[in-house]
């Protein structure tokens, strides 16, 4: 469906499904068990058991609205599905706790435009490293990291969790999947924006809401190509942050589609990235300086 009403309803009819107390408990009874593809199925008459009901009228009429969504039913008994697992995940994920204390972190590392001391920042879900005497956020660098994300972690570690996450899913959705729903995903790339001071890179999920604005580095960060072609003019991708890598010229040498050329230049070389519209890697050009 494409029209906003159709678009509500989906979600809308998911928590619906688990409004009743019963409907909630077989569920929770069956993701009691769950060891992925190593599950094993519940007979009717223990899932009756587990949840202490005794009218097997009731209990069908329950069952049977969950059946097909969020339960299978297979020879040996039943199971969770791939919808019941991953709705679980997430409220494991982002279960209802207090705000953490931990809102103010020292990460240990300087603001690139002044030197002084960044501060980490966890407000909503959302890490941002901020300078107090630039009043910026440093790199446009914000990503989401549940509060499990803080637990047994040091500030520096916090730090760098969120960029991990932020690579790893950044360079998923770049290559057309969802890091959160695993459906498609659409990729934008602002050519006006080029020159700009606003993200040239959008993201978006076409069924759920994830979505990115982004420069044009972090989304390649993953593909071993670049890599190999920045490590060699001297870039040690796994030893920086976002914000300490060489900052790319762009050049938007077509526009329908549109194709760009990132340049990034180090005292050791050159490296020219193309990428089209789809942020798909056309080619890349390597020009190492011969050392003296």
């Amino acid at each position: 469906m494409t029209d906003g009403e159709g678009r509500l309803a989906q979600p809308r009819d998911a928590f619906a499904l688990l409004s009743h107390d019963l409907r909630l408990e077989i569920l929770l009874a069956l993701l009691s068990h769950w060891e992925a593809v190593d599950t094993e199925p519940q007979r009717y008459s223990e899932l009756m058991r587990a949840v202490g009901m005794e009218d097997s009228g009731k209990f069908n009429y329950h069952l049977d609205r969950l059946r097909g969504v969020y339960l299978r039913k297979t020879d040996a008994g039943y199971v969770p599905t791939a919808s019941a697992t991953a709705l679980y995940r997430a409220v494991l994920a982002h279960r209802p706790t207090a705000t953490p204390d931990r809102t103010h972190l020292d990460p240990g590392v300087d603001c690139p435009r002044c030197g002084a001391g960044l501060a980490g920042v966890y407000e909503r879900e959302f890490f941002s490293l901020r300078c107090g005497s630039c009043d910026s956020v440093v790199g446009e660098f914000t990503y989401p990291l549940p509060k499990n994300g803080l637990a047994e972690r040091t500030d520096r570690e916090v730090l760098e969790a969120v960029y991990d996450r932020a690579r790893e899913h950044i360079g998923l959705a770049r290559r057309g999947q969802c890091p959160d729903c695993g459906g498609t995903t659409t990729r934008t790339v602002e050519a006006s924006a080029v020159t700009e001071t606003e993200p040239p890179i959008h993201i978006d999920c076409d069924t759920c809401t994830w979505t990115v604005r982004t420069g044009f580095m972090l989304p390649f960060l993953t593909d071993a190509r670049v890599l190999a072609a920045l490590d060699a003019v001297g870039v040690a991708v796994e030893e920086c942050f976002p914000w300490e890598l060489p900052n790319p010229t762009a050049t938007v040498t077509d526009t329908e589609p549109a194709e760009v050329d990132l340049v990034v230049t180090t005292s050791e070389g050159e490296v020219t990235i193309t990428t089209d519209s789809d942020l798909s890697v056309q080619e890349i050009r390597t020009d190492c300086r011969a050392s003296e």
